[in-house]
């Protein structure tokens, strides 16, 4: 449930940002003391006690076809409650965690409020990033995905957030592939009413085909697809569940919510240990900003730093694209590499290169066959803002020869109606 209400940014599209209660909604089905029925109960009173009775089993046991779920793999995965409004960022860390788990075997700590501090922190006066106005409690205004993806893919603790994955929410089958392949998908649900949560078998379960507002993230550990239908307070359409991590319950056992409930959107994250310094310019690529020149669009980030160049990353608003990688001295005359690459998710994509390069004054320019991303210009709502700056000498396009995206005729050349800014590139260091 919300604790604050949040303005949507609307700069030609719109998104809102996730907050939710930290405390538990206790909506649990309660048991009823039996009795026995006398002789003039009626026909649809007998029924409605034996539909009772049913949910009142103390267990469920599921099959084992059609079902999947991260915490028999994890068992010393910690399902904690959230504080304050954070259940994004518990979401996504738990998406994080399960993915380091499915790379290496290994479990990692990933503090949601360290996150907190990483994306709001620095106050109003913040030159670039997500920025909270004076005034507004960072814990409270809430959050989405995408601020997790822009703001620690630059890296964090040690870390980068390497790729994030942005899946159909109508496609099920993709959600178990990821779920079961990279590791736990966050999804947006329903903040719903007392009458769709329930209890069965000692589990939380969630049935909500009325409420059109999401505002709360959970994070998909598993699914169940023959998970029973009468199972929920309010009887589903159809078995089958999403197995889930809900922050806003402290549970050892996973939170059911019914195939039949929609769900805004659904990201996988994925994070490396592999990097020690990530180099970018862009804030991120709110509102999926692209720039095209034609068939194909060729952009560049020019850096500065020696060091051993091992990833590039980029973003991609399609479903898939072809890419051509190619690294040039930072006066764009000598191609030092170069390398094809697909880009095969809507998302955000690290691209490890084939061979790691020695650099120190370089260019990295991205060939995109369907449009290059950049980060678009500065916008605001009631709690914060998206703040972008660029300067000279940072991004460029390629037209008859390199424009630099601060020229003041860039939005005409471009025949676009925004401030690119600076292009979606980075550049990962060993």
């Amino acid at each position: 449930m919300r604790k604050l209400f949040i303005a949507a940014f609307i700069v030609i599209g719109t998104f809102a940002l996730t907050a939710c209660s930290s405390t538990q909604n206790n909506t649990a089905t309660k048991t009823e003391e039996s009795s026995e029925t006398n002789a003039e109960t009626s026909d649809e009173d007998k029924d409605e006690a034996a539909k009772k009775s049913k949910l009142k089993k103390p267990n469920y046991v599921h099959g084992e076809d059609g079902y999947y779920c991260i915490y028999d793999e994890m068992p010393e995965f910690n399902p904690v409650m959230q504080k304050w409004g954070t259940c994004w960022l518990y979401a996504g860390s738990a998406s994080m965690r399960t993915a380091y788990f499915k790379q290496t075997g290994e479990y990692i700590t990933i503090d949601p409020i360290e996150l907190l501090d990483i994306i709001y922190g620095g106050g109003a006066d913040k030159e670039e990033g997500f920025v909270i106005k004076s005034g507004a409690d960072g814990r409270e205004v809430g959050g989405w995905q995408w601020i997790v993806t822009e703001t620690l893919s630059r890296g964090f603790n040690g870390l980068t957030l390497d790729s994030s994955m942005d899946i159909d929410i109508n496609d099920t089958d993709k959600i178990k592939e990821v779920v079961r392949t990279r590791g736990a998908v966050v999804a947006e649900i329903p903040d719903t009413g007392d009458g769709k949560k329930g209890v069965h078998g000692g589990c939380f379960t969630m049935n909500d085909t009325e409420t059109k507002e999401f505002d709360h993230d959970v994070t998909i550990v598993g699914y169940d697809d023959h998970f029973p239908k009468e199972y929920f307070n309010e009887e589903a359409e159809r078995d089958g569940a999403w197995l889930t991590y809900n922050s806003n319950y402290k549970s050892d056992k996973p939170y059911y919510i019914s195939y039949c409930t929609p769900i805004g959107y659904a990201i996988s994250h994925t994070v490396s240990d592999q990097y020690t310094d990530v180099l970018s310019y862009d804030a991120g690529n709110e509102m999926d900003r692209t720039i095209s020149t034609g068939d194909a669009t060729k952009t560049a980030n020019v850096f500065h730093k020696a060091g051993k160049l091992a990833a590039v990353g980029t973003y991609n608003v399609e479903k898939e694209q072809d890419i051509k990688i190619e690294i040039y001295d930072a006066a764009f005359n000598n191609v030092i590499y170069s390398q094809d690459a697909v880009l095969d998710f809507k998302g955000y994509h690290t691209i490890v290169l084939d061979e790691v390069l020695d650099v120190t004054d370089y260019a990295v320019v991205i060939t995109y066959s369907k449009g290059a991303p950049v980060e678009g210009e500065t916008l605001e709502n009631d709690s914060g803002y998206y703040r972008t700056i660029s300067e000279n000498g940072q991004s460029y396009v390629y037209i008859d020869g390199w424009k630099d995206l601060t020229d003041d005729d860039i939005k005409d050349v471009l025949k676009i109606d925004f401030e690119p800014n600076n292009c979606c590139i980075k550049a990962l260091y060993k």
